[in-house]
């Protein structure tokens, strides 16, 4: 037997890289920038203050500064920024501005770091691909972690604004996403080169966007929420400590193993949350949507600066903060633009009141941040107009549904329309209660107690429930619907859910967990969903080859998801060193939801990634059709026959490297060209040919 290769050592060595690599983009340009604003007073502040405002800050503003110094010049002058600003900080340092008390630093903080220790093993274990011998598996978050590996990949190459990975009818076309964050993890990439790569450029972006938002939590306990010196230490723990807690997912979740007891296979879902329409925890989405994460620090670090401006005594103090707000707001738009859509929404209301309150200042101030994340907003606005594949509206009203009554109406065929809209309305208490757990309860006991006091609610308690019922209300009775998934609902409602947050603590700090046993019952539940899910996620493709959960048929339409798996990973490695960087491949495009080892190993571009181009993401749909047709001369659907040779379309098709694998029809044709061609790399699960233009 031939030895075989480390495939899960080199992604942990090139993550380790990655996460090495962040600090030059989400720490030092931060530091650099509230040290020469003095922001917060960051010159007077401590260690542990200055390392989470910087990498709060960093996340907020770095991404839409590197889009429009990249976009209006080069990748070479976003270099060139960024060397400005590493040279900034060694001057700091040199003229003694640099971090001091470091020698104390983690045993004073040494809880806070430990569950930062933690979450960085949680994103490894559940992202690398996890090698058992001659199986590889990778994580079920590669559904979508995959995709964002093309874009990384595609900003590399070609620049900013990048190119659609997934489509190329003869000629690059833009893309069209909220890809902000994906510059950062783009510059890791191209900053390690083949040390790091782009799929560990994604993991190591996990992991910071994860630690960021924990900083930024903690900054909420010093900046929003200061309840005083003594109880500072101990609620900014609590607070990040929540974090690792989800609803009562794992209820349903129990019962869905049950019914796959009585014989229903496909009853066990990949995840956890995949039950219901979503309301997310911030595990699974820092480790599946790390970018929406890094959206919700840039809005709430605009809301921390736009919370401090008025307290300044100088204008031009006030417009700074104002200033760098509206920026990060811009950043925030490109970055996570339905978690900005709700965000903006709040700005809005809070505008309008603090006209009714007449806090000119304050007025005046949101306006400013208004306007100046618009004017930098524009230049991505337009970036963004073109033609767009078919879908639905872009917003439209419902009402947030419940799985199971939805399941029950659908197997009655009579409950649809108005009526089902007021039963799922009638559920929501029900949803809610299971989809938060813990925080439904502990806002619910919170609200309760707050009503008992006769004060009128604080700026800061009034600022937070408009923020939770506006994040509600916008999640609950409106949705997204250009594409199946509901990412507005699904993402929006984390701004509720760092509200509910918030009030959480407060709730835990007064001691109600030591009177009310049901809370001890919901925070044991919640962190056992957290745990169940972070391990499902992992294990559920070795589960599916086991023969204990059904296959998903974008891993492995069989139950060899680990052998191919392996077999893909060696011949995209074969690849990567044998084919050009900018070569275009194209495998068959009538894919089970997608190519998932293309997307994750091929770092190339793809001609037609699948029967729609995935013109969503950019690109003319027009143009699709007839690229696909010839592509499917090459990979024809079940029962219809295949060329023996492929010059004649390599001729016309834009396309470097065929790839086939043992699931396509075309490959179980003795007489395709498939058999008759002669690979340029082959293994039991994967062939690949030449087809740079044949003559």
């Amino acid at each position: 037997m031939t030895p075989g290769h480390s495939f899960m050592l080199a992604d942990l060595l090139r993550t380790l890289a990655a996460v090495g690599l962040f600090p030059l983009f989400v720490l030092i340009p931060g530091y650099t920038l509230a040290w020469l604003a003095d922001l917060f007073d960051f010159r007077r502040r401590s260690l542990e203050f200055r390392i989470a405002l910087s990498v709060a800050l960093s996340i907020s503003i770095c991404p839409i500064a590197i889009y429009l110094v990249g976009r209006s010049g080069s990748m070479a002058a976003v270099w060139g920024l960024f060397a400005a600003v590493w040279l900034g900080f060694l001057a700091i340092l040199v003229r003694g501005g640099g971090p001091g008390g470091l020698a104390g630093l983690f045993k004073r903080n040494r809880a806070l770091l430990t569950i930062a220790a933690i979450w960085g093993g949680v994103a490894l274990f559940s992202l690398v691909d996890l090698q058992l011998g001659h199986r590889l598996y990778f994580s079920t978050i590669a559904l979508d972690y995959s995709v964002r590996t093309e874009f990384i990949h595609s900003i590399s190459t070609t620049g900013i604004p990048p190119s659609n990975p997934f489509f190329y009818p003869g000629h690059h076309v833009p893309i069209r996403y909220h890809y902000f964050w994906l510059l950062l993890c783009s510059l890791v990439e191209q900053a390690g080169g083949s040390w790091v790569g782009p799929r560990a450029a994604w993991i190591g972006s996990a992991i910071w966007c994860g630690a960021g938002f924990m900083a930024l939590v903690t900054l909420y306990f010093r900046l929003f929420r200061y309840r005083g010196a003594d109880s500072f230490q101990r609620r900014a723990v609590l607070g990040v400590a929540l974090l690792g807690v989800t609803g009562l997912d794992i209820i349903p979740a129990a019962g869905l193993w049950i019914l796959r007891a009585s014989g229903m296979s496909h009853a066990v879902m990949p995840s956890v949350e995949w039950w219901n329409e979503q309301v997310d925890g911030f595990v699974f989405t820092g480790l599946w949507e790390a970018h929406y994460l890094a959206g919700l620090v840039a809005c709430l670090t605009a809301l921390l600066l736009l919370w401090e401006a008025p307290r300044q005594q100088s204008v031009a103090a006030r417009l700074k903060y104002a200033a760098i707000a509206g920026v990060a707001l811009a950043s925030a738009t490109g970055t996570a633009i339905y978690i900005s859509f709700v965000f903006a929404a709040f700005l809005g209301i809070w505008t309008v009141f603090t006209l009714w309150k007449r806090w000119w200042p304050e007025t005046a101030l949101l306006a400013v941040a208004g306007v100046v994340a618009a004017l930098l907003f524009a230049p991505y606005a337009a970036d963004l107009r073109g033609p767009a594949s078919s879908g639905g509206p872009l917003l439209e009203l419902w009402v947030r549904p419940f799985s199971p009554v939805n399941a029950i109406a659908q197997g009655m065929g009579t409950v649809r329309g108005p009526a089902l809209a007021i039963l799922n309305g009638l559920m929501l208490p029900l949803n809610y209660f299971l989809e938060l757990g813990f925080f439904f309860a502990a806002a619910w006991i919170w609200w309760k107690e707050r009503r008992r006091n006769p004060k009128p609610l604080s700026r800061t308690e009034l600022a937070l429930a408009i923020i939770v019922a506006t994040s509600v209300i916008i999640c609950t009775f409106v949705r997204s619907s250009v594409i199946g998934n509901n990412d507005l609902g699904w993402r929006g409602f984390l701004i509720a859910q760092f509200g509910l947050l918030l009030w959480s603590v407060d709730v835990l700090a007064d001691g109600a967990l030591g009177r009310r046993k049901s809370l001890v019952v919901l925070l044991a539940l919640g962190i056992l969903g957290t745990a169940y899910d972070v391990l499902l996620l992992r294990v559920f493709p070795i589960l599916a080859d086991a023969g204990i959960v059904a296959p998903a048929g974008w891993m492995a339409p069989d139950r060899q998801c680990g052998t191919r798996s392996y077999a893909a990973r060696e011949a995209w490695e074969w690849a990567d060193g044998a084919v050009p960087a900018n070569a275009r491949i194209q495998y068959d495009p009538h894919a089970i939801l997608q190519d998932t080892y293309a997307f994750l190993y091929s770092n190339r571009q793809i001609v037609a990634g699948d029967e729609n181009c995935f013109s969503g993401f950019g690109g003319d749909p027009a143009l699709c059709p007839d690229l696909v047709a010839q592509v499917n001369r090459l990979y024809p659907t079940k029962g219809n026959a295949a060329p023996v040779e492929i010059g004649e379309v390599c001729r016309t098709l834009p396309v470097d490297l065929l790839v086939v694998r043992d699931t396509d029809a075309v490959w179980r044709d003795p007489q395709s060209w498939v058999w008759h061609e002669k690979p340029i790399f082959a293994n039991g699960y994967f062939r690949m040919f030449g087809c740079a233009r044949r003559q």
